[in-house]
């Protein structure tokens, strides 16, 4: 049967409704042909359960000017999908072209939707994301909530400008009751968390059986930050990250009140070869909140958090530039059993740099075969942590 609208991909004329009737036309998969120049969206397009996007690898397809709004979702995300593959593309959320960051500057004006974010998938079983360019969001690249046995690989983060400054612009960001996932071989760098794993934020629930492997940046806020308060964020093992980082590597933290009823268990962290970036006056409103920021570890478990078993090894710094712990515990933390083990760290900054600063409760600690050139072992000055 003849498509009722026409694909033009020039980069004028918009192309939502013939994908979109694509897409509704119950084919098991929709193939794109290259375009001319670019295919042009103006609303959300909804993939179906048991379907499969794909575009070619580097076809540009982007969001139109003032349409503030996703570029994909899900089809179903009150009754959940299932079986559900995009792949290929360079989506261009153009973000100088959309309203202002909505977590920061929204309005009566702004529609009530719009969140800044490129992807959401809510609800889906059986889910793949590979192959593909995500490029200039305004928030987050893509979100899964309640998302379970999927695979995202192959992405690479194209940001380069913030609107109207490069925050909060997250890489792969996990609500709450996603488990039994693989995020593997992510590139570039987000001005936020490039993979967060939060389970207070969406429907809001555990997380669990999430593996993260590979990734590749420089000059990035933070390679992975875990994030709960009243839910299990249990067996994730974080590998391979290589890169500079000027807020941290990875935290296991708490960012909202509220009584800790959650916690974390199953924690390995290996295989890091990382070390701090400086922190660039761009990044912040003013060139004095840069320099008053912070300076975070790069290992990092916030205040008031709860860990059960947690195993940092091979963790490998050379760093340049920002002398900060390598690996810190906040005061009101407590960690049942902790394994460090295999690291080397050398300091070649002319400042004093520490390999721990522990100022929560460690009830059980295991340090083994690291190694400190430049630096020392342990630091107790808590006069450093922010108040």
């Amino acid at each position: 049967m003849k498509d009722m609208y026409t694909l033009f991909g020039d980069g004028i004329n918009t192309d939502t409704d013939a994908i979109q009737s694509l897409l509704d036309s119950g084919r098991i998969e929709i193939r794109l042909p290259e375009p001319t120049v670019c295919y042009l969206i103006d609303k959300p397009l909804l993939i179906h359960s048991r379907q499969s996007l794909v575009l070619p690898r580097y076809a540009v397809i982007r969001l139109a000017e003032n349409s503030n709004c996703r570029m994909l979702e899900n089809a179903d995300p009150e009754n959940g999908d299932t079986d559900i593959c995009i792949s290929g593309g360079i989506w261009d959320y153009n973000n100088l072209g959309q309203l202002k960051n909505p977590l920061h500057y929204k309005t009566e004006d702004y529609p009530p939707d719009y969140d800044g974010s490129c992807f959401f998938f809510r609800k889906v079983r059986n889910f793949i994301f590979r192959d593909l360019t995500i490029k200039d969001t305004v928030t987050f690249a893509c979100v899964l909530d309640t998302v379970s046995y999927f695979t995202v690989e192959n992405i690479r983060f194209d940001f380069n400008l913030g609107n109207p400054r490069p925050v909060n612009m997250d890489g792969i960001h996990l609500n709450g009751n996603c488990h039994f996932g693989h995020i593997r071989n992510l590139q570039g760098a987000c001005y936020d968390d490039l993979v967060a794993l939060n389970a207070d934020e969406g429907s809001s629930g555990p997380i669990s059986h999430i593996d993260i492997r590979g990734i590749y940046c420089e000059g990035c806020h933070s390679a992975a930050r875990l994030l709960t308060v009243k839910h299990a964020v249990t067996d994730i093992h974080i590998s391979d990250v290589h890169g500079t980082f000027y807020q941290y590597c990875i935290g296991l933290t708490k960012y909202y009140a509220g009584e800790t009823t959650g916690y974390y268990d199953g924690i390995v962290i290996e295989d890091i070869f990382a070390s701090k970036s400086p922190r660039y006056e761009y990044l912040h409103i003013s060139a004095e909140v840069a320099r008053n920021m912070y300076v975070f570890p790069l290992i990092w478990l916030d205040g008031d958090v709860a860990v059960h078993a947690l195993c940092i090894r091979n963790v490998y710094r050379r760093e340049m530039c920002v002398p900060a712990p390598t690996i810190c515990v906040w005061p009101k933390s407590t960690i049942d059993i902790l394994s460090v083990s295999d690291c080397r760290i050398e300091n070649l900054t002319d400042k004093s740099l520490s390999f721990l600063a522990l100022y929560g409760e460690v009830r059980h600690a295991e340090f083994r075969n690291n190694h400190i050139i430049g630096g020392t072992f342990y630091e107790a000055d808590s006069r450093r942590l922010p108040e």
